[in-house]
């Protein structure tokens, strides 16, 4: 078997650092139990990655759609996207609509100076 090399794949992906964070997804779906899509029995899942990115037999959007939601916490579905919208234009809740707000005025502020404070010690 030929041996992979970086060169055989940038001509899929140019970028190095896309290309091990994909190969690297990859391997984690290989991992998972995802069906290989060339030949590899002996080989190690890194290499097997790599291989099938640069035969193009994955999808290299797929792999990246994958690995944005695996650095996501919380992925929403568009029904649920919705219904938050619905939600947050309903909510009209203020809990300090019946607090009457005043402007504090000069002599309503107590200024204490450094001497102050000396003689109450």
């Amino acid at each position: 078997m030929a041996r992979i090399t970086v060169e055989d794949c940038e001509k899929v992906v140019p970028n190095k650092f896309d290309l091990v964070v994909l190969a690297a997804q990859r391997t984690r779906q290989i991992l998972a139990g995802d069906q290989l899509t060339i030949d590899g029995k002996d080989e190690k899942k890194p290499v097997i990655a790599l291989r099938e990115i640069a035969a193009k037999t994955v999808s290299i959007d797929d792999l990246k759609t994958g690995v944005i939601n695996g650095f996501r916490s919380f992925i929403p579905a568009e029904e649920e996207e919705e219904d938050f919208d619905d939600i947050t234009e309903e909510d009209n809740y203020n809990p300090y609509s019946s607090i009457e707000m005043k402007a504090l005025e000069k002599e309503d502020i107590n200024v204490v100076s450094d001497t102050d404070i000396d003689e109450n010690l």
